[in-house]
């Protein structure tokens, strides 16, 4: 059963999805997440649109870093109440908690409350041998520990002995559980020759045979060619279907293959980088949502949304507010500031493919720096506008950076937001291809791999779930 928030535990997961749904359809959090741009703040406005006293109240403020980490604080699910910091709070931090506008603690508490809970609720785990944790990092280590266990009791409490990993790279996943679990054979499925070939070379250095963990390379995109060859594989035995950080659309493909295959009774995937999510369109009609339930609603998500999906700001290092301002702040209020200099200038861009360029540290030397060498990059005639110009614009613009770095905090905000729309709406799939015990699993600590939810859902033999 889905752990919802607790604000919503006695209104049951519909109402709670169609609160979300409202909450993210609001005019405020469609505009930070993508309906003006932080690139485009200050050609449109971005700033004025937000409330008076929340702007108002940060003028008062004398450090940005502060205001950003208030902000960041407020969400943190941990906090029982938006004016109470977590223990780790910072000391400016909890003194503004204080004098906040209330219209602010309010919605800062909405976006808190809204979102799936993190909290982790999966107890399983396994201690990894050397030979298996040498070639992995620490995040990693600790997500295979806990899924090889969690998939294990799966089959152990279901009888099954094949395991399907789609998106299987390196074959972290299924090598380990291939090594520690003698009785388990694995397909291992992933569309890059590269990443089967290291996964290949790895399974020999351990001994595990092609028979323990078969490898294909094929690109998974939800046909029925790649269930054939899963089929014979299987040879009639059921199976389970995992997948670790399944990267954008792959994990819908892997949903899609759970409810149509029948031999697929149990399924435990892990979604990441929501920025590859391909929105619906006449020419991508399968794509997000998948759900019947939210394409009702007419939901959509920007691509500055999706992007917004993949932030852990609770995660991030708390900053020293008497440091000078960070480069990363600088950068952004120069992207800002070059999009309105290019826009007064009749200069047009791909909005919709925004162009990007490497920034070197010698171009944050000063904004001319910074906007001739990204006119070089994009071919751009640098006649256009000369330097006397960009230093007039720069000086203009001087109290701007301020809220630049601002709107950008406040569109990370909306990050668990983001993700628990993307999480319902597969729910809500399995549900409407009768899945049973459908659940959105927080199944690793949030503080080391804040992309923790698994979904998870199992049907009968032959695929008749009802």
């Amino acid at each position: 059963m889905v752990t919802l928030p607790s604000l919503y535990v006695h209104d049951g997961i519909e109402a709670y999805t169609n609160a979300l749904l409202d909450i993210v359809a609001t005019p405020l959090v469609r505009q930070i997440t993508g309906g003006i741009h932080v690139n485009d703040a200050l050609i449109y406005g971005a700033w004025e649109g937000l409330p008076d006293e929340w702007t108002i109240w940060w003028s008062t403020l004398p450090n940005t870093r502060v205001v950003q980490q208030d902000l960041i604080d407020a969400i943190d699910e941990r906090n029982l109440e938006a004016s109470a910091p977590d223990a780790t709070s910072t000391s400016h931090s909890s003194q503004n908690a204080h004098t906040r506008p209330e219209s602010l603690t309010q919605w800062l508490g909405c976006i808190r409350q809204s979102a799936l809970p993190r909290t982790k609720r999966c107890d399983v785990w396994i201690e990894l041998p050397e030979i298996l944790t040498e070639r992995m990092k620490t995040k990693k280590i600790n997500e295979v520990s806990v899924a090889v266990s969690y998939i294990r009791e799966v089959c152990q409490s279901n009888g099954i002995t094949h395991i399907i990993d789609m998106g299987s790279g390196q074959g972290y996943l299924s090598l380990a559980l291939a090594y520690l679990f003698p009785s388990l054979r694995v397909l291992a499925i992933d569309g890059s020759e590269r990443q089967i070939a290291a996964s290949k070379a790895a399974a020999a250095e351990l001994g595990i045979t092609g028979y323990r963990v078969h490898h294909l390379v094929r690109y998974i995109d939800g046909t029925s060619p790649l269930v054939t060859e899963t089929a014979d594989w299987a040879n009639g035995q059921n199976c389970m279907l995992v997948g670790l950080h399944a990267c954008g659309n792959l994990s819908e493909h892997m949903l899609r293959y759970f409810t149509a295959v029948p031999f697929i009774t149990h399924l435990g995937a892990v979604g990441c980088c929501y920025n590859h999510i391909i929105p619906r369109s006449p020419e991508c009609p399968d794509c997000f949502p998948i759900s019947q339930k939210l394409r009702e609603r007419g939901t959509t998500l920007s691509a500055t949304a999706l992007m917004t999906g993949c932030q852990a700001p609770n995660n991030w290092k708390k900053p020293d507010p008497s440091a000078p301002e960070s480069v990363y702040s600088k950068r952004r209020f120069y992207r800002a500031l070059l999009e309105k200099v290019f826009h007064d200038k009749g200069i047009k861009l791909d909005t919709e493919n925004r162009p990007v360029w490497g920034v070197r540290k010698g171009d944050m030397v000063s904004f001319v720096t910074f906007a001739r060498r990204a006119m070089q990059c994009l071919s751009i005639d640098q006649a256009r506008i000369d330097d006397e110009g960009l230093i007039a614009y720069e000086a203009r613009h001087r109290d701007d950076e301020r809220k630049i770095a601002i709107l950008w905090t406040l569109s990370v905000l909306c990050c668990k937001l983001v993700e628990s729309v993307i999480a319902m709406d597969r729910y809500w799939y399995l549900i409407e291809n009768s899945a049973q015990n459908v659940d959105v699993l927080p199944i690793f600590d949030y503080k080391i791999s804040p992309r923790n939810l698994m979904m998870v859902a199992e049907k009968s033999p032959g695929g008749d779930g009802d």
